[in-house]
């Protein structure tokens, strides 16, 4: 009887066992089966082919740009631009500022390369190669300016805290020697300049500070332009007035006064001239016409304004406003005006506007002409020649068509008065001249 539930007991064990093993083996082959299906859709998933990126065509009639706007597309090359005379090289940094002596003979060109460059730029010619002193540095410069008879540079140096003065030779090549350093100077540098009378020189720091030194380096005076940081610091051309644009929405003007002494010109004061006002934010970028009667402004507000400067500012008498503009693209602008005070160029990144300078009107427009942003722009003593230069470490030149064109309206209003038949005839001829070249470079015959 023991015997018979024994083996009942074992029959049931391994009834349950073999249940049991078969329930597990299932499972294991249904987790085979889903690991295999996975597989395969996830090998169906990479064999699929990738989405083709479709680009859309534009049409070739494009919505003109707005003002404020950057217009894209590829870059012209310069040289076959009409207006296009020369370009300068050599630079291989940017170029970080230039100036020009007051008599067009030279142009003096800053690098972050660690060099200054001074251009023989008298003979300036289409396509002409232009010949050049370079004046190698310990440190990269910061500025550049030109004595008046063009026979020395100042050159900034902001990491040694100092100016370095460099006699230049006669003639391009010859080696240029530092005749003169001013160190120890406090602050973090930003533009140097010497006064166009030869009187002194200036130098300004990224605060509040302009220091104004003799040509033998000793301190005069220390001015504060209150103007929270410095933009741009300059002295005017003709009558040592320092001028001072940055965080405030104008441009401050002082007079640096020297005695008038037969046999000497002491230092005697500088004393606040006027201010160019109007704009509602700080001003990027401010020039001077060759006689220091007019000026012009470019702000930050999107506005340029030229202004009637040739007043009696000791009686407190207030710069005129002539005209004021819109900048035709935002950020960073750079302005010129030319030396009769007839044209205004603003560079804006790599395009440039040039606009008369009595009524504000738009009379010609350069686009793409540097591969990277303007950072200076001037014209020649004459008003012939447009100088640009920035970024792309080169300097271009461009003739100034707008200058032609108001040369022309000039001529043309002193032909209705002249009495002369000389002079008459000698109009006449300017005339004829000035419009025969207008019409070959607008490609008429």
């Amino acid at each position: 009887m023991e015997e018979a539930g024994s083996s009942q007991q074992f029959l049931i064990f391994s009834i349950i066992s073999s249940i049991l093993v078969s329930v597990v083996l299932s499972f294991v082959y249904w987790l085979k089966s889903q690991k295999a299906k996975e597989n395969e859709t996830v090998q169906l998933e990479d064999d699929k082919p990738e989405p083709q990126k479709v680009e859309q065509k534009t049409s070739k009639k494009s919505a003109p740009a707005k003002a404020g706007s950057k217009k894209p597309g590829k870059r012209a090359a310069p040289t076959s631009h009409p207006l296009y005379i020369n370009m300068l090289r050599g630079h291989s940094d940017t170029i970080v500022d230039m100036d020009m002596d007051q008599n067009g003979k030279l142009l003096a060109t800053a690098s972050g390369d660690g060099t200054v460059r001074t251009w023989f730029i008298k003979d300036m010619d289409k396509g002409k190669e232009i010949k050049y002193t370079r004046i190698p540095l310990d440190t990269m410069p910061g500025s550049v300016s030109i004595s008046p008879d063009g026979k020395a540079v100042a050159v900034l140096l902001p990491s040694n805290n100092a100016v370095e003065i460099y006699r230049l030779g006669k003639k391009p090549g010859d080696e240029a020697s530092c005749v003169l350093t001013i160190s120890n100077i406090k602050g973090d540098l930003k533009d140097v300049a010497i006064s166009p009378t030869g009187r002194f020189i200036m130098v300004s720091t990224v605060t509040t500070t302009v220091f104004i030194y003799t040509l033998k380096g000793e301190l005069l005076h220390v001015l504060d332009t209150a103007q929270i940081n410095n933009g741009q610091v300059s002295i005017s051309p003709c009558n040592d007035m320092i001028a001072a644009s940055g965080f405030t929405p104008e441009v401050h003007l002082w007079a640096v006064q020297f005695g008038k002494s037969a046999t000497s010109s002491p230092f005697q004061q500088v004393r606040e001239a006027m201010d160019l006002s109007g704009h509602k934010s700080g001003v990027y970028s401010f020039s001077f016409s060759g006689d220091t009667r007019r000026a012009v402004t470019v702000s930050k507000d999107g506005t340029w304004r030229v202004f009637n400067i040739d007043v009696s500012w000791q009686l407190k008498e207030d710069p005129k406003l002539i005209c004021c503009g819109t900048v035709a693209e935002d950020g960073p602008a750079q302005v010129a005006m030319s030396q009769d005070g007839k044209v205004v160029a603003i560079a804006t990144d790599v395009n440039i506007n040039l606009y008369n300078a009595d009524t504000a009107e738009l009379m010609d427009t350069l686009e793409a002409v540097h591969s990277d942003a303007i950072l200076r722009i001037s014209f020649s003593d004459t008003g012939k020649y447009l100088y640009t230069s920035g970024s792309d470490k080169s300097v271009r030149v461009w003739l100034n068509r707008a200058g032609i064109v108001r040369e022309v309206e000039t001529w043309t209003e002193s032909l209705k008065v002249a009495t002369n038949s000389s002079h008459k005839e000698r109009l006449k001829q300017q005339i004829a001249d000035a419009r025969a070249q207008l019409q070959e470079l607008a490609g008429e015959k």
